[in-house]
This record gives structure tokens, C-alpha cells and sequence, in this order.
């Protein structure tokens, strides 16, 4: 179904008719029902970042490479502008130089677009990364990329700069890194490039309300929301004796934040261990976080 466009030039968030068609909120409204919505994007928020933890040092690695490459290139070619200048005649060094960075470069993009579609026409989903994220969690957001992904879908769209609506291809949830598209970070949808194309960061809408998709995707968002309390006493036995927590600086500036991940590492399912021990909002997660860090400072201090 073509995708019409609109002229008013507003701002995304400043659309209120879209606003609660947005990926990510319609993916919190699968995960949690409408009054605990909230919740549900705290959780889209958990996924985003267990993404990006995931394939962060790839990303970098390569994203430095070809940034190295580019700046090498005109490197070059201001050596070579300045060679010419000079009437000096430096052969054919410069343009062998680089068309050597140009392949380089291309090569780079070319695997970091490999890693997320594979070779040629994205024809069908890859296999996910989602880092440790809950495995209830990820089950429904692939049902909901599933769903987005067939020709029959509700059309998916964003806003170009000048506020102009425009599609988006249903191949786009065909990639590996599709979970970031729920991100709020600009710079992390970013990371997922586009079957066709590089640097798409716009926030994604679907022409559909939330119920209907929860109806066609025969999901039961859940109603109870978090618990009101925490395992607190299984997040410390998680905690105890381990490596990570021992080489914590219990005076050092960023101490409390440490603890915090480690805490989310220890306690939230991943590869290494089956643990699912609820972990706290960042409030209440930074205050238990606190107590541990003042209590490893008595206890080293009484040592």
C-alpha cells in the first residue's frame, strides 16, 4: 500500500496522532498493557542496550577502520594537491594510494552490511542479536518483526527532515541488529544500515493501531507489571565472591554504576548462566547499588 505523504514541517514528537504508533511503543504495548506502558518501554530500553553491548567492539573496530581510511584519502590527496602546486611529479603513487583506501573503505562497509543482511538482496530474516535479553521478551518482538516484515503488513514509515512522510522497505526487519530500530538513541539506530543504503536513524511508525496488531499477533501483554519488590537477597548471592565485584574500587568515581551493570550482568539471563532474577528501574537498581558499594568500603576498611 503506497505510503502518502504529508507537508506540515512539525518535529516527530509534536504529531500527537503518531506518537503511539511508534515502533517502539507499540513494542511496549505487546510486552505490558496499556496502563503499565511504561514498564514496557523500560524493557524495549533493556533490549536496546544488551544490542548494543553486543556487537559495540565490532562496530567500533570498523567504524574506526574506515574512518582511518577516509582520513588517509584525503590525506593524500592534499599531498598530492600540494605535489602538483609545486609542479613536483610524484608518478602514479597518489592515485594507486588511493584507489587502495577507496577498496579498503568499501570493503569495511561492505562487511558491516554483510554482517546484518548477508550477500546481495535481502530475501529473508537472519538470525538476531540480542545480547541478554529476556528470552519472553525477545520471542514477542520477533513475532512482532515477523508480522512487519510480510506484504501483508500495516505499512511502516518515518519522517524525512523537511517533516515529509516516507516509507520504510519491510526488508528493513530482515537484519540482524533489527532490535535496535526500538531504540531512543538516534546514534544506535544508526547502527542498523538499511538493505539498501547507509545511515538511517529516523524513528519508525506503523500504520496501524496497537491493538490491531496485538489482536493479529494473538499476544497477551502482560497486565500485573513488575513486582512491587525485589529479590534483593538473590541479586547479592549472585554477587558474592565474584571476581568483577572484588575488583571494584569502592572510592573510585564510577563505582556505583559498575556495581550496577555487573548487577544486571549477574542477574538478567545470558549465555553464560540461566540466572532471571527481576532487576529494579535505574532508581531503586542505583540506591541498592550505593549500599553495596559503602558496604565493600567498611568491610575492605575493617580488613
Amino acid at each position: 500500500m503506497p505510503v502518502a505523504e504529508t507537508t506540515a514541517p512539525t518535529g516527530i514528537w509534536h504529531r500527537p496522532t503518531d506518537a503511539h504508533r511508534s515502533l517502539a511503543r507499540i513494542a511496549a504495548r505487546l510486552l505490558y498493557a496499556k496502563d503499565k506502558e511504561e514498564l514496557g518501554l523500560d524493557e524495549v530500553d533493556r533490549v536496546a542496550v544488551a544490542i548494543e553491548r553486543a556487537v559495540r567492539r565490532r562496530f567500533l573496530v570498523l567504524a574506526t577502520s574506515f574512518l582511518l581510511c577516509i582520513l588517509l584519502l584525503l590525506l593524500v590527496l592534499v599531498v598530492w594537491g600540494a605535489a602538483v602546486l609545486n609542479g613536483d611529479d610524484i608518478g602514479q603513487a597518489a592515485s594507486v594510494a588511493m584507489i587502495a583506501l577507496l577498496a579498503m573503505a568499501a570493503c569495511i562497509a561492505a562487511s558491516w552490511r554483510h554482517f546484518q543482511y548477508g550477500l546481495g538482496i535481502a530475501e529473508k530474516k537472519r538470525t538476531p542479536v540480542y545480547g541478554s535479553s529476556r528470552r519472553s521478551t525477545v520471542e514477542t518482538l520477533e513475532k512482532l518483526f515477523d508480522y512487519l516484515g510480510r506484504r501483508t503488513a500495516p505499512a511502516t514509515y518515518y519522517y524525512d527532515r523537511k517533516g515529509m512522510r516516507r516509507p520504510v522497505h519491510r526488508r528493513h526487519f530482515y537484519g540482524r541488529l533489527r532490535g535496535l530500530l526500538l531504540s531512543e538513541v538516534a546514534s544506535d539506530r544508526a547502527i542498523v544500515l538499511p538493505p539498501r543504503g547507509f545511515w538511517f536513524s529516523a524513528q519508525i511508525f506503523v500504520d496501524a493501531e496497537p491493538e490491531e496488531i496485538i489482536r493479529a499477533l494473538k499476544v497477551r501483554p502482560n497486565s500485573g507489571g513488575r513486582p512491587k519488590e525485589y529479590d534483593y537477597e538473590a541479586m547479592l548471592l549472585a554477587l558474592i565472591e565474584h571476581p568483577a565485584l572484588r575488583a571494584i574500587d569502592p572510592d573510585e568515581y564510577r563505582a556505583e554504576s559498575a556495581v550496577m551493570d555487573l548487577i544486571r550482568d549477574r542477574c538478567e539471563p545470558s549465555e553464560d548462566h540461566d540466572n532471571d532474577i527481576r532487576v529494579p528501574e535505574n532508581t531503586r537498581l542505583r540506591a541498592f547499588a550505593k549500599n553495596i558499594v559503602a558496604a565493600v568500603k567498611i568491610n575492605r576498611g575493617a580488613g
